[in-house]
């Protein structure tokens, strides 16, 4: 064997960084490892996958399709989008209406899940129920990142992290060290953790909307949450942790029973006078 193939087997491969503006926010992924660069750009073709199937913004996308059809007609979707549908109405379910995807309330004067389901999956089909506009934001960035992180991991790779803007998951041997951003002051970082093989998602009050009304129909929130609020969940699955943040800032629960269903916590959760982090 020569030196210079002695050499090259005993340098580890270098570590592969990219970033693209996809799910509405920029996403990163990192891998170490043999095959780092193959795994990154795998990771990045399933969330462009996602992002192409559920962007409410694009006409041709399946949730751009599903809005603009008429009550009960039935589509043709990606079984992406009817894995990502069936795990919003179990989650909505579950959450009593704290979590709900329908954004578009005023199409028949009522709250999201007051009239009922917007959406039947029917075998490899799905069928508009009602008149609603979905928006899948809430749950399909993090859905998008675990797909990711499994297509990553089919690679000879030794550590990954994907994170699109702030919903992430690591996958590997070495934990990564990740900051949590004070939700009424981002330039403050809160709380420093190690992110071991889980998922890590953060939302605020203000981006959900939350600052004027709670959204549960029948006000079991004690009152309007102010616009620097926020929570952080750490969760199995990045799809989980970005759900409920929104299920624990609605609810102003962060000890919200789902969490424990899930394996879940709030790591961070500020009501926007300040505090100490949440175990």
């Amino acid at each position: 064997m020569s030196l210079a193939t002695q050499t090259a087997q005993a340098t580890p491969a270098a570590p592969c960084r990219r970033a693209r503006p996809l799910l509405g926010t920029l996403v990163e992924i990192r891998a170490s490892g043999p095959a780092a660069a193959q795994a990154v750009r795998a990771g990045f073709a399933e969330v462009g996958r996602i992002h192409g199937l559920m962007n409410r913004h694009a006409a041709g996308s399946d949730i751009g399709r599903f809005n603009r059809a008429a009550p009960g007609e039935m589509l043709a979707v990606d079984a992406h989008t009817l894995a990502v549908l069936a795990a919003a109405a179990r989650l909505q379910a579950e959450s009593e209406g704290a979590f709900d995807c329908v954004f578009d309330c005023a199409l028949d004067g009522a709250s999201g899940g007051a009239h009922g389901p917007a959406w039947a999956i029917e075998g490899a089909m799905l069928r508009k129920l009602r008149p609603a506009r979905l928006d899948l934001g809430g749950i399909a960035k993090g859905y998008a990142v675990d797909c990711a992180v499994r297509a990553m991991l089919g690679f000879d790779i030794d550590d990954v992290l994907v994170n699109a803007g702030g919903d992430m998951r690591h996958a590997g041997r070495a934990p990564a060290a990740v900051a949590l951003r004070e939700p009424g002051a981002p330039a403050r970082v809160a709380l420093r953790w190690h992110l071991d093989n889980a998922a890590l998602a953060g939302s605020s009050a203000g981006g959900l909307g939350l600052s004027a009304a709670p959204r549960i129909a029948d006000r079991r929130a004690p009152s309007a949450l102010p616009a620097g609020a926020g929570a952080s969940v750490l969760a199995p699955s990045c799809m989980l942790a970005d759900v409920l943040t929104k299920v624990v800032l609605v609810c102003g629960a962060p000890d919200h029973p789902l969490l424990a269903r899930y394996g879940a916590r709030a790591l961070l959760y500020r009501d926007g006078r300040g505090g100490s982090p949440g175990n």
